[in-house]
């Protein structure tokens, strides 16, 4: 499937070694390195190779093929950051620097997953964790700190010695050296002049459907999940306009939350395109089978293997060969629900009338009064300047856990706002790391890929340059998006202010497994590693909401031992 890779570098021999077992001969060598992919990679003039989709920048984006001589002569001329001012997709490239190594650089939507593992003075690198990851390899403390941080994004993973590249930023491997740089950052584009509402939402109508009709116009068969909400109507109701052919596809749990079919009718009558429907299914749900091992992190929710059989059986159904998403719309579209507008707005405009405004539609957004919003909003200006502190849930860690925690880690660039930054737009940013969490379904050695084509580089860019308050205008989250995309989306759902989702069925996940849940907790490796506290146990099955988020928690630990056990033991992978 397009996008996979595997890339060794080793400037001590130059030529990478081989430790895996396999016998594939590489695609390509450069100078102290070797490269595996699984389709021929696109040629970068001699100074290196690019894997995955690359499109030239215009109003209409055009998917490149092959570069002409004054593309790879500008490229040549900036080291290769040419690719992010010229171009956007979803890729991994590699390139030789001018005076001498490698450079591995990530586009900026960060589509394409590239983690790494620097060994001596080698270096490998792949868009699959498992080629990289070690049985029995995993780093307890950090699978900790992912259970307790509710996967707030981080460079590291729960496998020792494996790292993520960021979207945006380059591996520099020169001899005897490594480095990262940042070739774009989100801090750059929340700096941008402010535009007026309807320019801003008629700048994302056109911007995110030049995005989405490029990226369907690349695949024969699409299948795109949809649920009546906004992010994936506008992701379906888009890629309608230029994919071959797309199957829309919701999934059902039979409750009044779970059954989305109304809304999703609305959408496949509107775009004329057939609704598949699926239920979830409590039989493909085994909660001691890792719901994706190829992830360098046990995220996953069990639900999704139900989700999966249902993607198999209409992948040989209908020949899929990509799935698309809405994930990310929530954050790039700034679905936040604090007082952090109004700070924004007062910091950039001062005390004008339009202030009373935000504050007007904050209240309508969120219910509360003016003046608990504007308790929350001073709060907020006083705790600018202080560094932000992550949400924690340390239920079911065990207090040895839990002390680790505060151990000093290397921080996220996207986490810490550079000074003066408005908090709102900080929360933003923030909102966007967190959204590459869910860019890989499933091993693309194996699987048609995903693509969550919201988060491609000039919807982001555009996206981030729109004020917090904008987002809320007339009292609505997403607001720009919803203006930005009235005939596109059906009304019906642009009024949408809540969706149900698979709570219900995670619910049953755990009212079916209880008592192997508490087994596999007490008799697992986590448990043996001293990361737990089986008091957690107590009290799940109860109808209330705390034993409701007790069972969603027990769940969470059940996929972290899953997924440990996994890596663990050689015969379960």
């Amino acid at each position: 499937m397009p996008g996979y890779f595997r890339i060794e570098i080793s400037e001590a021999s130059g030529q990478a070694d081989r430790d895996n077992g396999e016998a594939d001969p590489p695609a390509l060598s450069l100078p102290g390195a070797r490269l595996w992919c699984d389709r021929q990679p696109l040629a970068l003039g001699g100074h290196g190779y690019l894997i995955g989709h690359l499109f030239e920048r215009g109003e209409m984006s055009r998917r490149v093929l092959d570069l002409h001589e004054t593309a790879v002569t500008r490229m040549a001329a900036s080291s290769g950051r040419s690719l992010v001012s010229d171009y956007w997709g979803g890729y991994v490239s590699i390139l030789a620097r001018p005076g001498g190594g490698l450079a591995i650089f990530r586009d900026p939507s960060g589509l394409l997953p590239v983690y790494y593992r620097a060994d001596g003075a080698g270096v490998t690198a792949s868009s699959d964790a498992a080629d990289l990851g070690r049985r029995g390899g995993v780093d307890y403390p950090a699978v900790a700190r992912f259970l307790a941080n509710g996967g707030a994004p981080s460079r590291e993973t729960c496998l020792e010695g494996v790292q993520v590249l960021l979207p945006g930023e380059c591996l520099i491997i020169t001899s005897g050296s490594r480095r990262l740089e940042s070739w774009w950052s989100p801090w750059d584009w929340t700096q941008v002049p402010h535009k007026r509402f309807e320019v801003a939402a008629r700048k994302l109508r056109a911007v995110a459907l030049d995005c989405i009709e490029s990226w369907a116009s690349c695949f024969d068969s699409i299948l795109t999940g949809v649920s009546g909400g906004l992010d994936s109507s506008i992701v379906a109701g888009a890629a309608s306009r230029r994919a071959a052919a797309l199957h829309c596809l919701t999934m059902i749990e039979d409750d009044a939350i779970g059954d989305e079919r109304r809304y999703a009718s609305i959408l496949a009558k509107a775009i004329g395109v057939p609704l598949l429907e699926a239920h979830y299914d409590l039989g493909k749900v085994e909660i001691d089978r890792a719901v994706a091992p190829h992830h360098p992190w046990p995220h996953a929710p069990f639900y999704m293997q139900a989700i999966a059989s249902a993607h198999e059986e209409l992948r040989r159904e209908h020949q899929i060969d990509a799935f698309f998403s809405g994930n990310g719309g929530d954050n790039i579209f700034c679905a936040i629900r604090s007082a952090s507008p109004f700070v924004d707005r007062f910091m950039a405009q001062g005390p004008r009338h339009g202030l009373f405004d935000t504050l007007r539609d904050l209240s309508d957004l969120t219910g509360a009064s003016g003046a608990t919003i504007l308790r929350h909003a001073w709060d907020r200006y006083r705790d600018c300047s202080r560094p932000v502190k992550l949400h924690r849930d340390t239920s079911g860690l065990s207090s040895a856990a839990i002390a680790e925690l505060d151990v000093p880690r290397p921080p996220h660039p996207w986490m810490e706002a550079p000074e003066g930054t408005p908090p709102g737009k900080a929360a933003h940013v923030r909102l966007l790391a967190r959204a590459h969490r869910s860019i890989e379904l499933y091993p693309r050695r194996s699987h048609p890929q995903h693509v969550a084509p919201l988060l491609s580089q000039p919807i982001v860019e555009t996206c981030l340059s729109i004020p917090t308050w904008q987002w809320i205008e007339g009292g609505r989250d997403r607001a720009v998006a919803r203006a930005a995309f009235k005939s596109i989306v059906p009304v019906q759902l642009l009024r949408r202010t809540s969706k149900g989702g698979p709570g219900g069925f995670m619910q049953r996940i755990f009212q079916a497994n209880a008592e192997h849940a508490g087994d596999l907790l007490r008799t697992g490796l986590l448990a043996r590693a001293g990361l737990l506290d089986l008091r957690t146990l107590e009290g799940a099955s109860q109808p209330t909401v705390a034993g409701f988020e007790k069972a969603q928690r027990i769940l969470a630990l059940c996929a972290a031992e899953s997924w440990v056990r996994w890596w663990t033991d050689v015969r379960a992978s």
